[in-house]
């Protein structure tokens, strides 16, 4: 099973998030994080959306009650390293992910922001970064019945609107969840989700 790093870009969007964790339930891919990635999108979930504070806590308390083995710390040793070698200030504000992503044995870093990745380094540690939309196309070429079977979950977890198999390949290529790829790989499947 992949092992991937959720960046704290990736871990604020709740749509992306369940999306993502749905796949995590089906076996699709081992799913990891950190303190101080949750410490990030928490931040920035509270700050940017006024999210009450309880609430961005509640919610990351559910992510590691449901994933108790996801979270993996980097040690301040390899953090700086990483540092050292990085580039631009964005790459050293980073270096913890790819840190932890060292720790945990991951082979790819799950980020909207691809350029705050530095190709040198990630290429040292034998990692792959890419956004959330190539990565569950990915998934799905590698491990389609974990996948549908996670697609098939979250699906019926959007109980307020309920969708369609079609209604929910529309839902994915909306700009809120950012999925086209996944959204059109999963039409030009044929199979029922």
């Amino acid at each position: 099973m992949p092992v991937a790093v959720l960046d704290a870009c990736v871990l604020f969007q709740g749509r992306v998030t369940n999306l993502l964790l749905h796949l995590t339930e089906a076996n699709a891919f081992e799913p990891i994080w950190s303190d101080d990635i949750h410490a990030e999108w928490m931040r920035n979930l509270h700050a940017r959306m006024g999210i009450p504070i309880d609430k961005v806590e509640y919610r990351r308390g559910e992510k590691e009650q449901a994933f108790p083995e996801a979270n993996v710390p980097a040690p301040a040793t390899l953090i700086a390293t990483i540092q050292g070698v990085s580039k631009t200030a964005a790459q050293r504000k980073d270096a913890h992910v790819a840190a932890t992503a060292v720790i945990a044995k991951a082979t790819v870093i799950v980020t909207h922001n691809i350029k705050d990745f530095s190709p040198a380094v990630l290429s040292q540690y034998s990692l792959g970064k890419v956004r959330p939309d190539a990565f569950c196309v990915r998934l799905l070429a590698s491990h389609e019945p974990q996948v549908l079977a996670g697609i098939r979950m979250h699906r019926a977890s959007l109980r307020q609107t309920p969708m369609s198999p079609t209604q929910y390949i529309d839902h994915l290529a909306e700009d809120r969840m950012g999925m086209p790829g996944l959204a059109h790989a999963l039409a030009s499947l044929g199979r029922a989700i």
